[in-house]
């Protein structure tokens, strides 16, 4: 079987973590994996995010039985050498973190071969609170709420993409490797080429709210952001399919919806990596790395999240996608395991269809290798550089 053990993982997208003697409980630990609604009460009462302080015992019953929440208390019970149970392991692991929590998320980090953390963190760039990361730190700056802040100081459109575009330039001097982007969960009509007079024909509207007119306005500076990713050499990284949230669904985050702004030449040399594995559109976005070359995939949220499924998943994107334009992420925040948990399971994963692939002689071992070294940790370094 083909051991990666040792192998690094670059982490393609991430979130804070928090790394303190906090001693928590089965339940903090599982509903950090809930990207949903929480327990359903009367229709006069409003709907809550899902957090520890509004569950009930049956949502508490399902969270608890969710199949990621059921290989970490695995995975941490074999790492501790205890019973597989969610008590068993959160008591392990708050005995670790009551110790010396910085030791422990160090040792998390160490035994998974973590080298890099792409953040996606509001906080200024340097700033020690991402210091949470024992290893190398990678930065996206944050698109979507600049926007919104500089579009009411703004007297044109012409003004907000000048201001913006000084903007991008700062960040990427400054050390951000790329953008964060939500364009698909925040239009909700179908994408197309927006010109900026288009989008300054709109601008007052777009700032009076319409929702419309700020869509057109948004496209418009995405799509000079995709200009600027060739020339100041950066990417966006940009959320596609659902992670969970109910938010998610009400507007089409199919990769495929890009695809008219992509199929304009003037875009061709820009670069965007598509994120979650636009789950559940995993073919699809593997498909987009096939068709156009200027996009990437990354396989986060859905690792670890999706752990179960994980070798098939990794099947159906290395059937179509060029193994040199696969990532792997977590999507992790607050719990350290969760970038620990995803690592030990994309090796095993990327092991068993790698080795089954070189049993039937569809791939030497030379190229599995390669492959899984590609996707573990090189393509990141190839397309963000090493620090």
């Amino acid at each position: 079987m083909l051991d990666l053990t040792s192998v690094p993982f670059f982490d393609n997208h991430t979130h804070r973590i928090n790394v303190s003697d906090r001693a928590v409980t089965p339940l903090d630990l599982a509903i950090a994996f809930v990207h949903g609604l929480g327990p359903v009460y009367a229709p006069e009462e409003p709907l809550n995010s899902a957090n520890v302080e509004n569950c009930t015992p049956e949502y508490e019953y399902h969270v608890m039985n969710m199949g990621v929440v059921k290989v970490l208390v695995s995975l941490l019970s074999q790492k501790f050498g205890c019973e597989a149970s969610p008590e068993a392991v959160v008591l392990e692991r708050n005995k670790r973190t009551r110790k010396d929590p910085e030791a422990y998320v160090k040792e998390l980090y160490q035994e998974a071969n973590v080298i890099g953390e792409m953040a996606d963190d509001g906080a200024p760039y340097g700033d020690p609170a991402l210091n949470c990361f024992p290893t190398t730190v990678y930065r996206l700056f944050q698109m979507d709420p600049c926007i919104r802040a500089l579009l009411p100081e703004c007297c044109s459109f012409s003004e907000l993409k000048e201001r913006f575009d000084a903007v991008v330039r700062e960040k990427i001097s400054e050390g951000f490797s790329g953008l964060k982007c939500h364009l698909l969960e925040l239009r909700y009509r179908k994408l197309e080429v927006i010109e900026d007079e288009e989008a300054a024909a709109v601008f007052e509207k777009a700032q009076k709210g319409d929702q419309n007119a700020f869509e057109d306005v948004y496209l418009a500076l995405f799509e000079h952001a995709l200009l600027l990713t060739d020339e100041l050499n950066f990417t966006i990284h940009l959320h596609t399919g659902c992670t969970g949230n109910p938010n998610d669904l009400k507007s089409d985050t199919d990769p495929f919806a890009l695809i008219p702004i992509l199929r304009d030449r003037r875009y061709y040399r820009s670069r965007i990596v598509l994120l979650h594995a636009s789950y559940p559109e995993v073919r699809h976005a593997a498909l987009m790395t096939h068709a156009f070359p200027h996009v990437w995939m990354d396989i986060s949220w859905s690792l670890p999240w999706l752990s179960l499924n994980m070798e098939q998943i990794l099947e159906e994107v290395l059937a179509i996608a060029p193994h040199s334009k696969i990532m792997l992420g977590t999507g992790q925040h607050d719990f350290a395991e969760m970038c620990w948990m995803a690592a030990k399971v994309a090796k095993t994963a990327l092991s068993h269809v790698l080795d089954k692939a070189v049993d039937r002689g569809l791939l030497t071992e030379d190229q599995a290798l390669e492959t899984a070294e590609q996707i573990l940790y090189r393509n990141a370094l190839r397309l963000y550089g090493e620090k």
